[in-house]
């Protein structure tokens, strides 16, 4: 990408038009359109596919089966994600249902509860040091830790009534990262990385791999960009003596586009 010279805003403006409007091909979203989960989506437009859904067994019945939430698996990267919308009050106990489930090491909070006044997400977890039941599940926050740009890093426990097994999870909670939106600094995202287990980056080709297993995944032109821009960054934060120049031409070409 770098090593060739070619990547600049115009291009990456251009590409994403052609791909925005992309869909899977088993675009079907039964569960998401049925009448008795409309409760559970927090947007009418952005669909759950039913291919890659997570099927939820744990206390149900009684409990439902759905949540608007997508298995995603990445060729190249050992681990795989699940990608949830941001909790809804009726449905904080399917998310953690799901965390026990899953077995899930590590959540990624890319918004803020609240942002222009608008509710995004729930407040699905109890403060520092305080517990809390949602529904069948009991939420425990251990410990809270303040770092650098605006991120906070909880150790949570979770388990079921009746279970003595719990999870343990890592929750990151980013709080610049605006809906449809890109957060202020680019490097945040690197050092967010840092914290989180991973393996190699693999962008471009993902576009279409990912919105074949999660609807509407990257909505924004500026987040098509930030991606980019990510991955040069950490290039040049690995190999800072190579491709100083086309990484700088860039910089200077997204800076000057004003999208980050």
């Amino acid at each position: 990408m770098i090593i060739t010279g070619t990547v600049c805003v115009a291009g990456l403006r251009k590409e994403f038009a052609q791909l925005k409007l992309y869909t899977s091909p088993q675009y079907k979203f039964e569960a998401f359109s049925n009448p008795n989960n409309a409760l559970r989506n927090r947007y009418k437009d952005v669909v759950c596919l039913d291919s890659s859904r997570v099927i939820l067994d744990l206390n149900v019945p009684p409990e439902s089966d759905y949540i608007h939430a997508n298995n995603v698996k990445l060729e190249g990267l050992d681990r795989s994600y699940i990608a949830t919308q941001g909790p809804l009050e009726s449905t904080i106990s399917d998310f953690w249902r799901l965390v026990h489930q899953e077995s899930v090491t590590s959540i990624v909070m890319l918004c803020k509860c609240i942002e222009d006044g608008k509710n995004k997400c729930s407040q699905y977890f109890p403060a520092a040091d305080a517990y809390k039941n949602y529904g069948c599940m009991f939420v425990n926050n251990k410990k809270t830790e303040n770092t650098e740009d605006k991120l906070f890093i909880h150790s949570i426990e979770a388990l079921p009534d009746g279970c003595s097994n719990s999870t343990a999870v890592k929750l990151f909670q980013m709080n610049d990262w605006p809906d449809r939106g890109v957060p202020e600094k680019p490097m945040s995202i690197l050092r967010l990385l840092r914290q989180i287990p991973s393996g190699r980056c693999i962008v471009k080709e993902m576009f279409q791999t990912l919105r074949n297993q999660r609807a509407s995944a990257v909505q924004a032109e500026s987040q098509y960009v930030l991606i980019h821009t990510c991955v040069i960054n950490y290039i040049r934060a690995k190999m800072p003596g190579k491709y100083k120049e086309s990484a700088a031409q860039f910089a200077e070409d997204v800076k000057n586009a004003k999208l980050i």
